[in-house]
């Protein structure tokens, strides 16, 4: 925060137009819709080096606003051997300011882990990786100033706790990001081994 109610990136969330509960509502069945969807492509798979998978989760960022803000997230992964795997995530925030109009907050992460327990249905990992987010939004008034954006690149570091249910893995993951937009968030949700 760098002055009273306004983020790095110029954002003020200090009269949100939606209250929390209403997109905590939005984000969970978003993540329903997804697993719904996904079930009958997950059958009986068994998670061996190879794999891919694919997820969505909820993500809450906590400095992306003055209370923080929840995105969506959408994460891709391949397994390089039982132990190790890369992939990336693409984090869409949420963000509603009367002030500004068509906010956006994005991020986009490209991420190896590493397991430190990794049996059947549990697995502790941590992850490193780079980071690369942006924001834009227009003000209210004409002219060539009127739109804002910027782009930061930074490193993140974090970890995560996986549950294998049978081919649909649940999974939570705590994420630091530094350089750039400075921020840490945590991601709940779940993906699905092709």
């Amino acid at each position: 925060m760098t002055e009273a109610g306004l983020l790095p990136c110029g954002f003020s969330i200090s009269e949100p137009r939606y209250p929390k509960a209403m997109k905590t509502r939005l984000m969970l069945r978003f993540l329903l819709l997804g697993v719904i969807l996904t079930l009958p492509l997950s059958g009986n798979a068994q998670k061996k080096a190879g794999d891919s998978e694919i997820g969505l989760g909820v993500v809450y960022g906590f400095d992306v606003g003055a209370d923080g803000e929840m995105g969506m997230n959408v994460n891709l992964y391949r397994s390089l051997t039982d132990g190790i795997r890369i992939g990336a995530d693409f984090i869409y925030y949420l963000l509603n300011d009367p002030q500004f109009q068509n906010p956006r907050f994005i991020e986009l992460n490209g991420n190896i882990n590493y397991h430190l327990v990794n049996q059947e249905v549990f697995r502790v990992y941590v992850l490193a990786g780079a980071h690369f987010a942006g924001y834009r939004y227009n003000r209210p008034v004409t002219g060539p100033d009127s739109e804002e954006s910027k782009n930061e690149f930074g490193l993140n570091a974090g970890g995560g706790l996986e549950f294998d249910l049978e081919g649909i893995i649940l999974f939570a993951e705590p994420k630091r990001t530094v350089g750039g937009f400075d921020q840490y968030s945590i991601t709940f949700g779940g993906r699905f081994i092709f």
